[in-house]
């Protein structure tokens, strides 16, 4: 028998993938950023449900992110703050990120 909670996945809202075409010129998805690129995070184009969780581990707009690696299942895991942060690619799809400019000293 299958477990329903292991298979199930992230399901997007119609809203959130009507927004993913709405991008800037300089905008681009997480899932489309490559390893070890740095990324400052634009904004979260998810419903306020499933953005709870990821605005209390700290994924804000204006942090920077770094994916760095990705999960067996291809999910990729970003360094943020210097925690590792696992997320899935349905949520990277949904996050809206720019090329970061230099580190801050």
């Amino acid at each position: 028998m299958v477990n329903p909670k292991r298979t199930s996945r992230t399901k997007l809202p119609e809203s959130a993938r009507e927004s993913m075409m709405e991008l800037a010129s300089d905008e681009l998805r997480l899932i489309d950023v490559p390893l070890m690129q740095s990324v400052e995070l634009v904004r979260i184009d998810l419903p306020q449900e499933q953005m709870e969780r990821l605005l209390e581990i700290g994924v804000l707009p204006g942090c920077r992110l770094c994916p760095v690696r990705h999960s067996p299942f291809g999910d990729p895991i970003l360094e943020i703050e210097g925690s590792m942060i696992a997320v899935r690619k349905e949520v990277a799809a949904c996050l809206c990120v720019r090329n970061a400019g230099p580190e801050p000293n």
